[in-house]
């Protein structure tokens, strides 16, 4: 296999081209990576649609019969209840914080235990989520997951 990069400033958005002979796994190994390093969600801001990168999303809250999606400088509206997005967002690593809330925890900066057997995480932008301690294990659990995967 050869692997050919160009940087070109002119463009607009970045892209990924792929080139084969036959879809082996590699390839298909290739085209998943660049599916997960691109997953938009359509939500609403304003009357106007948006893609928001869910990279960008740091959390997710069921609040008054709708779906807030929070990003570091915008609050946006998703059309999904939040148990289709937890299945849907599972594999980029969004875990449920409560029955009310969904975490990013790639945006996870802190996590320290509270009262009532409950975890308090701070964000990236010091915002602070309770989670509850029925979600407790599930979320140190995933956030030891994480920390094996990018240790060396």
């Amino acid at each position: 296999m050869k692997l050919s990069a160009h940087k070109d400033t002119n463009l607009d958005d970045d892209y990924v081209e792929v080139r084969y002979r036959e879809l082996t796994p590699a390839i298909h190994q290739i085209f998943q990576l660049c599916e997960a390093a691109g997953f938009f969600m359509l939500c609403e801001k304003e009357g106007a649609t948006h893609n928001v990168d869910v990279n960008d999303v740091l959390y997710i809250e069921w609040v008054d019969n709708k779906c807030c999606v929070y990003t570091k400088d915008d609050v946006y509206v998703v059309a999904a209840s939040l148990s289709q997005l937890e299945e849907t967002l599972r594999k980029r690593h969004f875990i449920r914080a409560s029955k009310m809330c969904l975490i990013n925890i790639y945006k996870i900066r802190a996590v320290s235990n509270s009262l009532h057997f409950r975890l308090t995480a701070q964000l990236i932008n010091n915002e602070v989520i309770i989670i509850s301690r029925h979600y407790r294990n599930a979320m140190l659990a995933a956030i030891n997951d994480l920390a094996m995967e990018v240790s060396p």
